[in-house]
């Protein structure tokens, strides 16, 4: 990315476009910590202390960039928030078929602070949005021949609409 003018990395950090302002999270692929007895049991007890340990420091770091944010804050995760109907896993041939694999500091966060909106992507079986209280959720992360248009004005959504290629 670097030489790249119009690339900005937002990872663990909160940037300003006008009034808006956008924090970027991007580290998480699925759940920070395992959620259920199955999953917990492929790990020790030693594992499990190391893991609730780097997930409550990334948290922290996280935590840290919605001090004093705008009324107009954009969340960037790169997965979209743990349990809703963005991140459940619908693929049959998939030992995750039926689970939710989202972020669960997205999720905390987001129940938490309230940001205007909240733009994930990893998931790529649930293309649409969601709300968590008054936060809408978009998962954008669809492949090919999609876009999301994202329209804010005056610390609200005025527009926002999803193409697939089919609509």
């Amino acid at each position: 990315m670097k030489g790249l003018k119009n690339i900005n990395d937002a990872h663990m950090k909160k940037k300003f476009i006008e009034d808006i302002s956008l924090i970027g999270h991007g580290e998480t692929s699925g759940p920070e910590y395992p959620q259920n007895k199955k999953e917990m049991k492929r790990y020790s007890e030693e594992e499990l202390k190391d893991i609730k340990k780097d997930y409550t420091k990334r948290k922290s770091k996280v935590e840290k960039l919605f001090k004093n944010m705008s009324k107009s804050t954009i969340f960037l995760s790169h997965n979209v928030p743990f349990n809703t109907k963005l991140d459940k896993i619908n693929n049959p041939k998939s030992p995750r078929d039926g689970q939710h694999f989202g972020s669960i500091i997205a999720r905390e966060l987001i129940e938490k602070y309230q940001p205007l909106i909240c733009i994930g992507a990893h998931m790529h079986e649930n293309f649409g949005k969601c709300k968590i209280g008054k936060t809408t959720v978009v998962n954008a992360g669809f492949g090919s021949n999609v876009n999301v248009l994202l329209e804010i004005k005056v610390n609200k959504i005025k527009n926002l609409r999803f193409w697939n290629g089919k609509n």
